[in-house]
């Protein structure tokens, strides 16, 4: 399996991946076991988009244009016999163009999308959410991200908010399309003001 420079592989899944997530995956199918032979080889990253329709493991599908490149951190053939890989969230990515391949793998041209910094977000607002996220990552012990924890990175809280608390996955997809970090704090901000319960 070979990729042009400007060729990414897509993984659709039932999940929203956002930058700084780890991602366990069991790999199984032989379009991606190729998949990630070609990414450890090529030194490339695959991207991961939430799947609109179709199922994960065969057949056709359709996902959001719009998602997360991944970094392969680990591999290793699990007792199951199955390819256990470990993969990190990078940065947002757009589709310009998909196709599928004869073996069903996708792949696309993709554009980087960048989540605005300066962008007013409310100091208040921000804080009072690190604190929250602090505390129950504190809370969480060995499970929890290794420090350093960006907890002055308004999209960096957001993100991790967003992965811990019960919600959906159209919501968490609105998180991470959310242009600004400001946007995706006053959307955590606002699920957590409507009464979310979260299981932190």
């Amino acid at each position: 399996m070979i990729f042009a420079p400007n060729e990414v592989p897509i993984f659709p899944l039932n999940l929203v991946l956002f930058p700084d997530s780890i991602l366990p995956l069991k790999i199984f199918e032989p379009r991606y076991i190729d998949m990630v032979s070609a990414c450890l080889r090529e030194k490339k990253e695959f991207g991961v988009v939430l799947m609109k329709s179709g199922r994960e493991t065969r057949g056709p599908v359709s996902f959001h244009k719009v998602g997360t490149l991944a970094h392969i951190e680990t591999f290793d053939q699990g007792e199951d016999g199955l390819l256990h890989i470990v993969a990190k969230g990078t940065s947002l990515f757009e589709v310009v163009q998909s196709e599928q391949r004869k073996d069903g793998l996708n792949v696309a041209t993709i554009d980087p999308v960048i989540t605005s910094q300066d962008d007013g977000t409310s100091e208040f607002e921000l804080s009072r959410l690190s604190k929250l996220l602090s505390e129950v990552l504190e809370s969480l012990a060995e499970i929890a991200p290794p420090k350093p924890w960006h907890l002055d990175d308004a999209a960096w809280v957001a993100y991790r908010l967003a992965e811990l608390l019960p919600l959906n996955n159209e919501d968490r997809l609105e998180i991470l399309l959310s242009p600004t970090a400001d946007g995706k704090i006053k959307k955590i901000s606002a699920h957590i003001n409507n009464g979310t319960k979260s299981t932190l």
